[in-house]
């Protein structure tokens, strides 16, 4: 029996563990890509893009957003070169009719902030490949990827464990009888963002984040799948989204990540240092709707924090997850 003859199943598993070449980042951490990342998610925090006040923060100088850990190594509009072994079982599934695919979970653990100069190489391996599953979607198959990034001299500075959803169009479970349309929500304006950082001892557990409106536009999604190198069809053709099964565009997870980093900083300060986030996306981000970020603190012992979230639009629950960090005490 050749390769191509086993089971699906059988040929994709083999692929789990084997580690695959890096991913070397096309360019080095750099001030153009994270101003045009700051502007997709209006973040303004200073410590991004203001030489002068980075100079005089803990950092000392410009730093990445840290959602942007995994930017850095997307391939961009030329795409993965089909020699990739990175992306055998994609290919393997996409040959299996499996041709949509959907990020379903992302979850980051920044060891240190990325500064200009830093050349990032993404050390990728297959962690495992579901059975095949009914989804709202349709039928396929989760994929469950984890990768260390390291700098050109090989100091490690985060990881991602990542989750997709590969699926066959048209497989999708018949969508219940509509419901009427949810009433118009009365939307709080977005909170200011804090000019200080909160020190530890300001923070409790069981605080409230002011809630945070964010009007999902056509221009929103696509300026942050380009800020993210992100160039899936389903980010930004329509006519490609809907024959995958969507009925628009939909936002991509790393904008989710993003929009949740800008949240938490904006409500902790500018000198606050994320040290994780974990989320996982439920209903998609559409043009016209609009997501409402709500936050809690879970748990604050010592200067370390830990912010239960979720985001939620009209359909549902967008994102849901929590952003682990740190305070000055």
């Amino acid at each position: 029996m050749t390769n191509d003859e086993k089971p699906l199943l059988e040929r994709l598993r083999a692929m789990v563990g084997v580690a695959n070449p890096p991913d070397v980042a096309r360019d080095a951490v750099n001030a153009g890509m994270i101003r045009h990342w700051c502007d997709a998610m209006a973040d303004a925090n200073p410590v991004y893009t203001d030489p002068d006040r980075a100079a005089k923060s803990i950092h000392g100088g410009i730093v990445a957003p840290p959602a942007m850990l995994n930017a850095w190594t997307m391939p961009g509009l030329p795409g993965r070169r089909g020699s990739d072994p990175s992306m055998s079982p994609m290919r393997t599934l996409d040959a299996a009719g499996f041709t949509s695919v959907i990020a379903t979970n992302s979850e980051h653990e920044y060891v240190r902030y990325l500064r200009p100069g830093d050349l990032l190489h993404g050390h990728n391996e297959l962690v495992d490949v579901s059975d095949e599953k009914q989804t709202a979607l349709g039928l396929g198959h989760f994929v469950t990827s984890r990768t260390s990034y390291r700098t050109q001299d090989g100091q490690e500075v985060g990881r991602m464990f990542f989750r997709l959803l590969k699926f066959q169009p048209g497989t999708a479970r018949a969508a219940p009888p509509a419901a009427a349309a949810a009433p118009a929500r009365e939307l709080p304006p977005r909170p200011p963002r804090r000019e200080t950082t909160l020190r530890a001892a300001e923070v409790r557990a069981g605080d409230a984040l002011a809630p945070c409106p964010v009007p999902i536009t056509t221009t929103l999604i696509v300026a942050g799948a380009i800020a993210s190198r992100d160039y899936q069809d389903v980010h930004h053709d329509k006519g490609a989204a809907i024959r995958r099964g969507t009925p628009d565009i939909f936002m991509n997870i790393l904008t989710s990540s993003g929009l949740v980093a800008r949240y938490v900083t904006d409500w902790a300060g500018p000198e606050a240092l994320l040290t994780a986030l974990r989320i996982r996306l439920g209903a998609p981000n559409h043009p016209g709707d609009t997501l409402l970020l709500e936050g809690r603190v879970a748990k604050a012992k010592g200067g370390r924090i830990e912010v239960a979230l979720r985001g939620a639009n009209r359909l549902g629950d967008h994102v849901t997850g929590t952003v682990l960090l740190t305070l000055p005490v």
